[in-house]
């Protein structure tokens, strides 16, 4: 009789139709509209502990039964059922009971005690079937399931030999007594979509069964604001291709607009760097001609770019999908010893300024002068800070002298930043900062932003190349040293002749170093402030 009322207990656990409510789904990914295989479908039914995993197909289609229990017939004890069918050919079902959520084991092990399969699962309350496929030879194994708190193992017999699965296809069922068969009605569930590199979405519904639901995932790259601190475009535009418009999508060069919507930019500065050399005597007018051409490729491509100066307007445009462009200055050449031509371009959209290019000037001493280490801001420097200071343009030490910075940062009242520079004690340039300057740069508030260029970057995991794991390297030790807040992005794109790391060659390559920093540990988190919400901080502080 009681073997009687066991094995009806089993049949209605995993054939009650009655019961059943399936609903079915897709999944895509927001961006390129692909199906997304591998998704962890989660479900829950919220009125009880029930909850169960799925994952979507190569197609991402997934397909759910619910039925519906009572919290009263969740199960309050631990209990193995014996395999069924047993002996058994190809495959055997083997179900149990836990009454509390908990972590569970189960293995298989031969009869001379050699582990044939393992796996681990984190469950809630509930009944549970797991599928075994034969492994192995013909004969006797058991299968044991374990909690913290209790352990059970049970003989099965394997009737041919078999390279099977093992144990496979867990699945949540639900546990019935034979004299309670509850009508079907409607079910309060939330479903969470979830994949690596991807926001988790949530979707909170009511189902009848027969319901589909079309959703969509967007990666943690697309999903973030990521902010470009220098992008030399400009100057190849200038000096190379007068022809170049960023407007469309080309083949040389590394950036223009389509590839930076590709690579996810969300703003980006553009550096207006005159060449000391070519352009002697012509500095200020020089950097105007750039800013203008900036002005033109921006009014020509309005619908996808626009200029803007501080957090808030480009905010605006970037929740209008479009690419915030802001001005930056490289090198104090630029301004030709005169406040005036520092006011001008504020005026005209500037709101970095790097102190120094490698040529020292009247008033500066950059990383690259002999003398570095011992001559700083001359009297008038001090006065370009502090005028900096009240316009509120945000100073850059990429390429600026040790003094220099240590004179800056007496004077000035705002967080700095570096634009384009690496780790010294990783690669031994003069373009990078010592830990005593990082520290004082994120004393200051300010971030540093991890360059793209091998020169500075260097191998730090000697594997023969500068990639993607170096420039990560770069970005692990500044935050060991001061933490996530103080690390951003500055590539150099077109500012290095073609000579980048392995990996990101131009501005659509952005996607791998997030999937790269997922990959090193980094969270969701971290992941967003380290692509630009560490310099958007800094924007909205200093730029009004």
């Amino acid at each position: 009789m009681n073997k009687t009322i066991s094995i009806l207990a089993v049949i209605l656990m995993l054939f009650n139709p009655l019961n059943a409510q399936t609903f079915t789904g897709n999944v895509k990914d927001l961006i390129t509209n692909q199906n997304l295989q591998n998704v962890l479908v989660e479900v829950t039914e919220i009125n009880f502990e029930a909850k169960d995993t799925i994952y979507t197909d190569s197609n991402g289609n997934w397909n759910y039964t619910l039925t519906s229990v009572n919290q009263s017939q969740l199960p309050s004890t631990f209990e193995v059922s014996q395999n069924y069918p047993n002996p058994f050919n190809p495959s055997t079902n083997i179900t149990f009971n836990i009454g509390e959520s908990e972590k569970v084991s189960i293995s298989v092990h031969d009869i001379l005690g050699r582990v044939i399969d393992q796996k681990e699962f984190t469950l809630q309350k509930g009944s549970y079937k797991i599928k075994y496929d034969a492994k192995g030879s013909a004969g006797i194994y058991f299968y044991t399931i374990s909690t913290s708190k209790h352990s059970i193992t049970k003989k099965m017999i394997q009737l041919d030999g078999s390279n099977g699965r093992g144990l496979a296809d867990l699945q949540s069922i639900n546990y019935r007594s034979s004299s309670k068969l509850a009508k079907p009605n409607e079910k309060n569930i939330a479903i969470i979509f979830s994949k690596f590199a991807y926001v988790n979405d949530t979707l909170n519904t009511t189902i009848n069964g027969g319901e589909n639901f079309e959703n969509v995932l967007e990666t943690l790259h697309s999903n973030s604001i990521l902010v470009d601190l220098h992008n030399d475009i400009l100057e190849r535009i200038f000096m190379e291709d007068p022809n170049y418009h960023i407007g469309n999508f080309n083949s040389k060069f590394e950036t223009d607009i389509p590839r930076l919507k590709i690579g996810g930019v969300d703003l980006q500065f553009f550096a207006a760097w005159v060449n000391p050399t070519a352009y002697a005597g012509k500095y200020f007018q020089t950097t105007l001609d750039l800013i203008e051409r900036l002005n033109y490729e921006t009014f020509i491509n309005l619908n996808e770019i626009t200029l803007t100066t501080n957090y808030e307007s480009s905010l605006n445009e970037i929740n209008q999908n479009k690419i915030a462009a802001v001005i930056g200055v490289e090198g104090g050449h630029s301004i030709e010893n005169s406040i005036e031509k520092l006011t001008q371009l504020y005026n005209m959209g500037m709101r970095y300024l790097t102190i120094t290019w490698n040529n020292s000037t009247e008033w500066a001493v950059s990383a690259s002068d002999s003398s570095s280490s011992t001559v700083g801001l001359s009297e008038f420097g001090k006065d370009v800070i502090r005028k900096m200071d009240s316009l509120g343009i945000i100073i850059d030490v990429s390429h600026t002298g040790i003094k220099t910075i240590s004179d800056i940062l007496e004077i000035t009242q705002n967080p700095i930043i570096a634009t384009h520079s690496g780790v010294r004690a990783i690669k031994n340039s003069s373009r990078n900062l010592y830990d005593n300057q990082i520290k004082d740069i994120a004393n200051s508030g300010g971030v540093i932003g991890i360059v793209f260029y091998p020169p500075f970057i260097g191998d730090a995991d000697s594997d023969g190349d500068s990639d993607i794991a170096d420039v990560i390297a770069h970005i692990d030790y500044i935050v060991n040293l001061v933490g996530i807040d103080f690390v951003a992005i500055g590539s150099d794109f077109d500012g290095t002749n073609g000579y980048l790391v392995e990996g990101l060659s131009n501005v659509t390559k952005y996607p791998y170093l997030t999937l790269a920093l997922l990959e090193r540990g980094y969270t969701h988190n971290q992941i967003r402030k380290i692509l630009g919400e560490n310099f958007l901080r800094v924007f909205k502080q200093v730029c009004k």
